[in-house]
């Protein structure tokens, strides 16, 4: 029987969800759009998605995909879901995609934002960490700049989701300011868990000169230097993180 792979693009507020992955007894983005696209449907579904975002964290490009036994066009599958979704999640885009793709192992890339309000924020409150004051952006990105490369990163990762390999590499580490907020972008092939919560706090240390750009350089590719440093200190609250993009291959988009 032939297949119908639906690729999506996904916005949501992580506020009030318990991540992105179901989870029983709480509520889960994957939950709630799985839901959502077997009401439209009346097909049960398996929704895979490009990687698991935690309690509080948000996305405006989340990437997701299912497979059902019937065709649906693209935009029908967008107006119906977007009808039936709730307010905090959001599908920004439907497209037909071969029948094998894996929105998970076929990335190449994954970019995420993490944003901090250096003044007082209203609107904004559920998206950024606060702060309240001017932070030094040579600094930071002189910190940013060491993470560049390809790297070890167990140290910044939680100690029960290390894998064999915990390597990636980092194409793009940067600080700048938009709109009112100091941004942090990094691009990189994978993430580990907590992995960049606990760079972000680790360069808003060398910020507070509670470490040293040599220190932070020691935590990389080292598997025992950071827990010594008390690494869970220099992590940072999830609502200020985002997923902002996964990139594929020229036959995965």
């Amino acid at each position: 029987m032939k297949k119908y792979c639906y690729k999506l693009i996904v916005e949501y507020d992580g506020t009030d969800f318990y991540g992105w992955q179901i989870q029983p007894r709480e509520r889960t983005v994957q939950q709630e759009i799985k839901e959502a696209i077997e009401k439209f449907t009346r097909q049960k579904i398996k929704l895979e998605g490009a990687g698991r975002t935690d309690t509080g964290v948000h996305a405006l490009g989340q990437v997701a995909a299912f497979t059902t036994e019937n065709y649906f066009k693209p935009a029908d599958l967008l107006y119906r879901l977007n009808r039936i979704l709730p307010d905090d999640v959001v599908i920004k885009k439907v497209s037909s995609i071969r029948p094998d793709f894996d929105p998970r192992r076929d990335a190449i890339s994954r970019t995420y934002h993490y944003q901090i309000a250096e003044t007082p924020q209203a609107l904004s409150r559920h998206g950024c960490l606060q702060l309240y004051h001017r932070l030094d952006l040579t600094i930071l990105n002189e910190a940013a700049e060491i993470y560049i490369g390809r790297h070890d990163f167990s140290a910044f990762c939680r100690q029960k989701s290390l894998k064999d390999n915990n390597h990636c590499q980092i194409e793009k580490s940067r600080w700048f300011r938009r709109n009112g907020m100091l941004v942090y972008e990094v691009k990189a092939d994978r993430f580990l868990h907590h992995m960049v919560r606990r760079m972000v706090g680790a360069m808003l240390a060398v910020e507070e000169a509670k470490l040293s750009l040599t220190q932070l350089k020691t935590f990389l590719n080292n598997k025992s230097d950071f827990k010594t440093h008390s690494g869970i200190r220099f992590s940072v609250l999830a609502r200020g993180l985002v997923l902002v993009e996964v990139k594929y291959g020229r036959k995965q988009k």
